[in-house]
């Protein structure tokens, strides 16, 4: 494997790609693979790369894809577009350096989790916009192939919403109690789905008590309302954060080796298969 750190935008070192690349120069067998970029969680606060950032990408190293797993802006840096062009830089940096990576180019996936799953799903829906590109990206170069979603934050709907992470994409101070539904919507990626949203993976626990599983029925009902592919797995035991749901993820024995949750992951290789 090799490893190297690309910095995705010019004046700030936090907004990084650490890349997790197969050395196929003697393997004649390889040809090329696909890749996928991960996000890992947070709430748009920090990211959760111990648990869903290092071990997924590694995870799916092992089954042959070269991964790449980004610090995208977070913190006081969090408001919308600014993540979703961090997504972009990666994926037209990956693309523009195909060869160099082995990578084919019609084969970019993109995974988050919680509020990495925001993102993944943003990136899905928004890649045709103007605003999620910047400087000599080219609208089009940013889209990925699929997304993979993992109990991700998804509507504004203050009833089933993760407060801090619209507080923080709306650039407001996380003891704000609330913004307008007009505001809220800006985000909220069910309202922005179009038969341009790339096909999408889903899963979620029935029992999550931090982003409510209605986070992914809403966004399930919207892709099929715009006719875009999906699938989709309700676990119905656990709570949020579950990564790859193994020993090497826990944070609690709630989290600890559950492989009919972790069967998600099998899944999701055969999903990318399809596209």
């Amino acid at each position: 494997m090799t490893t190297e750190t690309i910095y995705l935008r010019e004046g700030d070192p936090k907004i990084k790609m650490q890349t997790f690349v197969h050395d196929d120069t003697y393997n004649v067998y390889a040809g090329k693979r696909s890749a996928m970029v991960v996000l890992a969680g947070g709430g748009y606060m920090f990211l959760a790369n111990n648990r869903e950032g290092e071990p997924v990408a590694i995870n799916y190293f092992a089954e042959g894809f070269n991964c790449f797993l980004v610090d995208y802006s977070i913190g006081d840096d969090a408001g919308f577009p600014r993540p979703v062009q961090d997504v972009s830089a990666a994926i037209v940096h990956i693309r523009r350096n195909a060869e160099k990576y082995n990578v084919d180019p019609e084969k970019i996936y993109v995974i988050g989790f919680s509020a990495g799953g925001h993102l993944a799903a943003s990136i899905g829906s928004f890649w045709d916009e103007d605003w999620a590109i910047y400087g000599d990206m080219k609208k089009g170069e940013n889209k990925p192939t699929a997304v993979l979603t993992c109990y991700p934050v998804i509507t504004g709907d203050t009833r089933y919403y993760h407060h801090d992470s619209f507080m923080r994409l709306l650039g407001y101070p996380i003891d704000k109690q609330d913004a307008t539904e007009e505001e809220l919507a800006l985000y909220s990626v069910e309202k922005h789905i179009t038969e341009k949203t790339v096909p999408t993976f889903i899963w979620h626990t029935f029992e999550d008590t931090t982003v409510p599983v209605e986070n992914a029925l809403v966004y399930a009902t919207a892709l099929k309302a715009a006719d875009v592919h999906f699938e989709m797995h309700i676990y119905p035991k656990k709570d949020h954060g579950l990564s790859i749901a193994t020993k090497e993820t826990w944070w609690g024995a709630e989290h600890l080796n559950d492989p009919h949750v972790g069967s998600w992951f099998r899944d999701s290789l055969e999903f990318v298969k399809l596209f």
